[in-house]
């Protein structure tokens, strides 16, 4: 029954692996939406709020251009994350990590460089709670897909090879 309770324990750990990352890539399509079919500068408008889109931006081509960048980003993650789901347990852990990492590199953007110029840089953290957008959409996924790691099973444990099995077993049979 031991082995039976570590076996529904690994399920339940990688099904919640699963749960995370399907919520993940669900958290990530809306935003995307709303750049692609209303374009960068309204998307941001009804994103990140009014006052983050002053009359200079709304004529700068490079702030459109990383903003479709960013937007085609959060596609393919989307995308990744839904694939990640059908992998094999290691797989979905490294992504699911890669992912954690991703999102916290965002989060130390947020505080070095906020999306508003209301919101005060570094040494402040108020870019982690003036941003409207990071806290429900990347701060949702650090915290699922940390506890969905912390759970999944142990892909990296590796069972030992045989040669390695039968030495021991030979080595314990001399003893005796």
């Amino acid at each position: 029954t031991g082995r039976r309770a570590a076996q529904t324990a690994r399920r339940m750990g990688t099904l919640l692996l699963d749960i995370a990352l399907f919520v993940s890539a669900a958290l990530l399509i809306p935003p995307a939406f709303i750049v692609a079919s209303k374009g960068p500068i309204d998307g941001i408008r009804e994103l990140v709020g009014e006052d983050s889109i002053t009359a200079y931006d709304e004529e700068s081509y490079v702030l459109k251009h990383i903003v479709f960048i960013d937007c085609a980003k959060n596609w393919f993650l989307a995308a990744l994350y839904l694939a990640a789901i059908t992998m094999e347990a290691a797989a979905k852990e490294k992504v699911a990590i890669l992912a954690i990492l991703l999102m916290l590199l965002i989060g130390a953007v947020q505080v070095i460089a906020p999306a508003k110029e209301s919101i005060a840089p570094y040494p402040s953290l108020e870019g982690i709670t003036g941003n409207p957008v990071f806290l429900p959409i990347c701060g949702t996924q650090i915290v699922l897909l940390t506890l969905g790691v912390l759970f999944a099973s142990p892909a990296t444990k590796k069972k030992k090879p045989a040669a390695t099995r039968a030495t021991r077993a030979s080595t314990r049979a001399k003893r005796s």
